[in-house]
Order: structure tokens, then sequence, then C-alpha cells
């Protein structure tokens, strides 16, 4: 966040999706419960950072995002779980890595 901001890049949009959990690998709690992202943003130089939770919130904070010369943050406070039918990875990180190289150079 330091380094964003540093560089305050204006159209930058910052969105943590938090959950609480490392809900990939099992669901294990973070340490997310004592940490106020949005105020960790502020400290580093961040414009504007709020949290939302609720879907108007949600909207509300997005549409004034829109309109705020950034580094902008908003937490969006996520229930845990996903979708049954939500796919896992099927490549490696390295694959993955191998991919983004080739597409970067054309």
């Amino acid at each position: 966040m330091s380094t964003i901001a540093s560089l305050n890049p204006r159209n930058f949009k910052h969105i943590v999706f938090n959950n609480f959990a490392h809900d990939s690998v099992g669901g294990q709690p973070t340490a997310a419960f004592n940490i106020d992202i949005p105020a960790i943003a502020k400290a580093n130089g961040y414009v504007y950072a709020e949290s939302a939770e609720t879907g108007k919130d949600i909207v509300n904070k997005i549409n004034k995002i829109k309109n705020i010369d950034g580094p902008v943050l908003l937490e969006v406070k996520v229930n845990k779980g996903h979708r049954k039918d939500l796919g896992r990875p099927t490549r490696t990180p390295i694959e993955n890595k191998e991919d983004f190289m080739g597409f970067l150079s054309g």
C-alpha cells in the first residue's frame, strides 16, 4: 500500500474482498478481524478508504469511488464460503507465470 500511495496513481481503485478466512485452503480464520484495513490504507497515503457490507452500501461506495482520484481502497466484507460448482485451479503457478509472460511478449 505504501508503494501504491507513493506513486499516487489517480486511476487506482483497490478493492479488497474480505471474508476473514483462508477460504481456498480450508477456511482457517485470518487476523483480519483485528485489522482495520481502511485505516492502514489511509495511514499509507490513500486518498479515500472505507469498508462496505450491505449490497446498498457497496453500490453507494463504488459509485462514490468512481468520482474520486486515487489511490482509493474499498474493503468489501463478504461471507465465508463458495459456490459448489466453483472450479479449482488446474495449472501450476509456474505454468501460469509462463502463460502470462507469453501473453505479455506478444
